[in-house]
């Protein structure tokens, strides 16, 4: 049987699986191991090697013939060249050619090919292609999480940058007195967290617990995640129109509250007359593994 690596490589954690060319997830494959994305390169690479050298021995194991390996890779990233361009995580490995190392670390054989693809367009890919947007033309994807993703599809496919990346970054979109990311990435929610309740020492706080919170219906909370999404909103609407967005999926840990983000935005989006649904990815665990996947697949 015909099979591939995906590799979804987070600032926190990297999580691998095995899977079919069609998408069939080997569950038993999954696997996940801390990034060491602020550490340094021997670390991050160590990681890297761990996480390749798991699925070769899964795929060895039940006897499958490995086919290729797919990474969802945080940008900035050069697709082709596959360097990270990156400042803010990862910084030990910038500039860093990862395909030559990935061969060298694990023994991979170099017949078997490594291909890369932002995350943010690996999340996107995967839910064209087995997710929530498959029955859309122009699709649009926001990951939420430590940074701030976006990604578009035009015509069923990604739209991109010069070097492979997502064709339009929202992250450093101006909103108040700086910028997007500082109101709707974790620092973003935390922020806003805070405001609401002063007299709570935050320290160490995740939005996962705001989450918990809200799911107990702490009134808060619950407004943080509201906010949030008036904010994406009211940021996002132009966008939307300008580029006849008929499905806008949301991505990434935070997603996982987002029902309670929902209401307000469809409210802030209600006469964008492309729009036909808002909702969260079909799977905020496996949609990128799906994109890797599918970037593989592309190239065969």
């Amino acid at each position: 049987m015909k099979s591939y690596l995906s590799i979804d490589a987070g600032g926190t954690f990297l999580k691998s699986a095995v899977l079919s060319s069609e998408g069939e997830i080997f569950r038993e494959s999954v696997f996940s191991v801390e990034s060491f994305s602020g550490g340094t390169k021997e670390k991050i690479f160590g990681a890297f090697t761990k996480i390749i050298l798991k699925g070769l021995d899964f795929a060895d194991d039940k006897g499958m013939e490995l086919r290729g390996v797919g990474v969802a890779f945080p940008g900035p990233f050069d697709i082709e060249k596959a360097i990270p361009l990156m400042q803010h995580k990862f910084q030990s490995i910038y500039g860093i050619n990862l395909r030559d190392v990935f061969y060298k670390m694990s023994g991979l054989p170099e017949n078997i090919p490594i291909k890369f693809i932002h995350d943010a367009n690996a999340v996107l890919a995967g839910e064209l292609w087995k997710g929530n947007a498959k029955e859309f033309s122009n699709a649009a994807v926001v990951t939420l999480g430590t940074g701030l993703g976006f990604a578009l599809a035009e015509e069923g496919k990604l739209l991109c940058n010069s070097v492979g990346g997502p064709f339009m970054s929202i992250f450093q979109l101006p909103y108040k007195e700086g910028i997007l990311e500082d109101y709707v990435s974790k620092r973003g929610f935390i922020k806003i967290y805070q405001e609401l309740n002063s007299k709570i020492n935050c320290n160490g706080l995740e939005v996962s617990d705001i989450g918990k919170l809200a799911n107990n219906g702490d009134e808060n909370s619950i407004w943080t995640f509201q906010k949030a999404g008036e904010i994406l909103g009211e940021s996002l609407k132009d966008i939307l129109v300008e580029q006849k967005i008929e499905c806008l999926l949301f991505g990434g840990q935070i997603s996982r509250s987002f029902s309670y983000m929902k209401e307000p935005l469809q409210k802030v989006l209600k006469n964008v007359s492309s729009l036909k649904k808002i909702n969260v990815v079909k799977s905020i665990d496996y949609a990128a593994l799906w994109g890797a996947l599918n970037t593989v697949l592309y190239n065969e």
